[in-house]
Protein backbone atom coordinates (compact mmCIF):
# COMPACT_ATOMS: atom_id res chain seq x y z
CA UNK A 1 0.00 0.00 0.00
CA UNK A 2 1.52 3.45 -1.01
CA UNK A 3 2.28 5.75 1.98
CA UNK A 4 1.07 8.94 2.00
CA UNK A 5 2.98 11.27 4.15
CA UNK A 6 1.07 13.88 6.51
CA UNK A 7 2.32 16.59 4.97
CA UNK A 8 0.72 15.48 0.98
CA UNK A 9 -2.79 14.50 3.16
CA UNK A 10 -2.92 17.95 4.62
CA UNK A 11 -1.86 19.49 1.72
CA UNK A 12 -4.75 17.98 -0.13
CA UNK A 13 -7.38 20.08 0.89
CA UNK A 14 -8.23 23.17 -0.56
CA UNK A 15 -6.43 26.18 1.00
CA UNK A 16 -8.96 28.93 3.48
CA UNK A 17 -8.51 31.74 5.56
CA UNK A 18 -8.05 30.79 9.18
CA UNK A 19 -8.07 33.39 11.89
CA UNK A 20 -5.47 33.87 14.47
CA UNK A 21 -5.40 31.36 17.42
CA UNK A 22 -4.47 31.67 21.23
CA UNK A 23 -0.59 31.39 22.15
CA UNK A 24 -1.07 27.88 23.27
CA UNK A 25 -3.00 26.23 20.31
CA UNK A 26 -0.02 27.87 18.17
CA UNK A 27 2.30 25.64 19.73
CA UNK A 28 0.14 23.10 19.29
CA UNK A 29 -0.23 23.50 15.71
CA UNK A 30 3.38 24.49 15.47
CA UNK A 31 4.28 21.32 16.41
CA UNK A 32 2.25 19.28 14.07
CA UNK A 33 4.00 21.17 11.03
CA UNK A 34 7.72 21.01 12.70
CA UNK A 35 6.96 16.54 13.18
CA UNK A 36 4.98 16.22 10.01
CA UNK A 37 8.08 17.39 8.38
CA UNK A 38 10.36 15.33 10.87
CA UNK A 39 7.70 12.08 9.85
CA UNK A 40 7.81 12.92 6.23
CA UNK A 41 11.70 13.08 6.20
CA UNK A 42 12.03 9.79 8.16
CA UNK A 43 9.55 8.24 5.59
CA UNK A 44 11.65 9.03 2.85
CA UNK A 45 14.86 8.17 4.43
CA UNK A 46 15.96 11.91 4.58
CA UNK A 47 17.26 14.23 6.89
CA UNK A 48 19.68 13.24 10.13
CA UNK A 49 16.84 12.51 12.53
CA UNK A 50 18.25 9.17 13.81
CA UNK A 51 17.90 11.17 17.54
CA UNK A 52 14.04 11.31 17.33
CA UNK A 53 11.46 8.21 17.60
CA UNK A 54 9.55 6.80 14.46
CA UNK A 55 6.92 9.68 14.02
CA UNK A 56 4.77 8.08 11.18
CA UNK A 57 1.56 7.02 13.39
CA UNK A 58 2.18 9.00 16.51
CA UNK A 59 2.56 12.23 14.60
CA UNK A 60 -0.38 11.69 12.55
CA UNK A 61 -2.53 10.91 15.58
CA UNK A 62 -1.55 13.91 17.08
CA UNK A 63 -2.11 15.88 14.48
CA UNK A 64 -5.55 14.41 14.49
CA UNK A 65 -5.76 15.57 18.19
CA UNK A 66 -4.98 18.83 18.15
CA UNK A 67 -6.95 19.20 14.93
CA UNK A 68 -10.20 18.17 16.80
CA UNK A 69 -9.03 20.92 19.23
CA UNK A 70 -8.15 23.61 17.62
CA UNK A 71 -11.84 22.79 15.59
CA UNK A 72 -13.73 22.95 18.84
CA UNK A 73 -12.05 26.18 20.33
CA UNK A 74 -11.92 27.83 17.38
CA UNK A 75 -15.06 27.20 15.86
CA UNK A 76 -12.60 26.24 12.89
CA UNK A 77 -13.53 23.88 9.59
CA UNK A 78 -11.07 21.40 8.74
CA UNK A 79 -9.19 22.63 5.94
CA UNK A 80 -8.74 26.46 8.03
CA UNK A 81 -7.16 23.94 10.11
CA UNK A 82 -4.69 22.31 7.51
CA UNK A 83 -4.32 26.13 5.96
CA UNK A 84 -2.34 26.86 9.48
CA UNK A 85 -0.52 23.65 9.61
CA UNK A 86 0.83 24.45 6.41
CA UNK A 87 1.93 27.90 6.59
CA UNK A 88 3.59 26.72 9.66
CA UNK A 89 5.11 24.06 7.73
CA UNK A 90 6.49 26.72 4.64
CA UNK A 91 8.29 28.54 7.69
CA UNK A 92 10.17 25.80 9.21
CA UNK A 93 10.90 23.91 6.36
CA UNK A 94 12.64 27.37 5.14
CA UNK A 95 15.17 27.03 8.56
CA UNK A 96 16.05 23.69 9.43
CA UNK A 97 18.18 24.63 12.49
CA UNK A 98 15.22 26.10 13.80
CA UNK A 99 13.12 22.93 12.74
CA UNK A 100 15.35 20.48 14.96
CA UNK A 101 14.91 23.12 17.70
CA UNK A 102 11.36 22.89 17.37
CA UNK A 103 10.52 19.65 16.90
CA UNK A 104 13.01 18.84 19.83
CA UNK A 105 11.06 20.69 21.88
CA UNK A 106 7.62 19.53 20.24
CA UNK A 107 8.22 15.89 21.72
CA UNK A 108 7.13 16.10 24.68
CA UNK A 109 4.12 18.27 23.74
CA UNK A 110 2.96 15.32 21.86
CA UNK A 111 3.67 12.88 24.47
CA UNK A 112 1.91 15.04 27.05
CA UNK A 113 -1.19 14.62 24.39
CA UNK A 114 -0.49 11.35 23.35
CA UNK A 115 0.64 9.22 26.38
CA UNK A 116 3.29 5.97 25.35
CA UNK A 117 2.27 2.54 26.16
CA UNK A 118 4.35 1.38 29.31
CA UNK A 119 6.79 -0.95 28.95
CA UNK A 120 4.33 -4.25 29.37
CA UNK A 121 1.37 -2.75 27.60
CA UNK A 122 4.36 -3.12 24.80
CA UNK A 123 5.12 -6.49 25.75
CA UNK A 124 1.81 -7.56 25.62
CA UNK A 125 1.26 -5.88 22.25
CA UNK A 126 3.94 -7.19 20.27
CA UNK A 127 3.52 -10.45 21.91
CA UNK A 128 -0.14 -10.45 20.25
CA UNK A 129 1.38 -9.37 16.97
CA UNK A 130 3.56 -12.02 16.90
CA UNK A 131 1.03 -14.84 17.70
CA UNK A 132 -1.76 -13.46 15.25
CA UNK A 133 1.64 -13.10 12.48
CA UNK A 134 2.27 -17.07 13.56
CA UNK A 135 -0.98 -18.41 13.04
CA UNK A 136 -1.35 -16.65 9.77
CA UNK A 137 2.15 -17.08 8.40
CA UNK A 138 4.36 -19.63 10.57
CA UNK A 139 7.30 -18.78 11.22
CA UNK A 140 7.89 -16.30 8.50
CA UNK A 141 11.02 -13.61 8.75
CA UNK A 142 8.33 -11.08 9.92
CA UNK A 143 7.18 -13.80 12.79
CA UNK A 144 10.65 -14.72 13.91
CA UNK A 145 11.45 -10.40 13.75
CA UNK A 146 8.36 -10.10 16.12
CA UNK A 147 9.44 -13.28 18.46
CA UNK A 148 12.44 -11.14 18.74
CA UNK A 149 10.90 -7.88 20.14
CA UNK A 150 8.53 -9.83 21.98
CA UNK A 151 11.17 -11.35 24.14
CA UNK A 152 13.31 -8.32 24.05
CA UNK A 153 10.45 -6.17 25.73
CA UNK A 154 9.09 -9.33 27.92
CA UNK A 155 12.41 -9.17 29.21
CA UNK A 156 13.16 -5.17 29.71
CA UNK A 157 9.31 -5.38 31.26
CA UNK A 158 10.18 -7.48 33.56
CA UNK A 159 13.42 -5.50 34.93
CA UNK A 160 11.53 -2.14 35.26
CA UNK A 161 8.74 -3.81 37.21
CA UNK A 162 11.77 -5.10 39.21
CA UNK A 163 13.34 -2.10 39.60
CA UNK A 164 10.22 -0.64 41.11
CA UNK A 165 9.88 -3.83 43.53
CA UNK A 166 8.05 -5.71 42.06
CA UNK A 167 8.59 -9.80 42.95
CA UNK A 168 8.58 -12.42 40.07
CA UNK A 169 5.18 -13.49 40.60
CA UNK A 170 3.57 -9.55 40.94
CA UNK A 171 5.63 -8.64 37.49
CA UNK A 172 3.62 -11.76 36.18
CA UNK A 173 0.32 -10.70 37.23
CA UNK A 174 1.14 -6.83 35.93
CA UNK A 175 2.02 -8.31 32.56
CA UNK A 176 -0.82 -10.51 32.54
CA UNK A 177 -3.26 -7.97 33.11
CA UNK A 178 -1.48 -5.92 30.18
CA UNK A 179 -2.04 -8.59 28.10
CA UNK A 180 -5.63 -9.15 29.46
CA UNK A 181 -6.42 -5.25 28.39
CA UNK A 182 -4.31 -5.63 24.97
CA UNK A 183 -6.50 -8.47 24.10
CA UNK A 184 -9.90 -6.59 24.74
CA UNK A 185 -9.02 -3.83 22.85
CA UNK A 186 -8.00 -6.00 20.00
CA UNK A 187 -11.98 -6.80 19.63
CA UNK A 188 -13.00 -3.40 20.31
CA UNK A 189 -10.62 -2.35 17.39
CA UNK A 190 -8.92 -3.27 13.91
CA UNK A 191 -5.24 -2.96 15.69
CA UNK A 192 -4.88 0.39 14.46
CA UNK A 193 -4.43 2.23 17.86
CA UNK A 194 -2.34 -0.13 18.67
CA UNK A 195 1.46 1.81 18.85
CA UNK A 196 3.62 -0.73 17.99
CA UNK A 197 6.07 1.66 16.11
CA UNK A 198 7.18 3.09 19.30
CA UNK A 199 6.97 -0.59 20.79
CA UNK A 200 9.56 -1.38 18.32
CA UNK A 201 11.67 1.64 19.00
CA UNK A 202 11.93 0.48 22.85
CA UNK A 203 12.58 -2.85 21.75
CA UNK A 204 15.75 -1.04 20.11
CA UNK A 205 19.15 -1.69 21.98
Amino acid sequence: MKRISIIAALASATPAFAAPLPAAQSQQVRCVAALAIVANDQGRGAGDWADFPPLAKRGAKFAGIVGEDVMKAGGLTKEAVRTLILADVAILQKSPDTLRDVAGDCLPVMDEALPKPSMPTCAAMVALANDDVQRREGMSDTAKMLTTFSAVLNSRARDQLRAEGKSESESDVVIGLAREKVESDAKTSRGEDFDLETCFDLARP
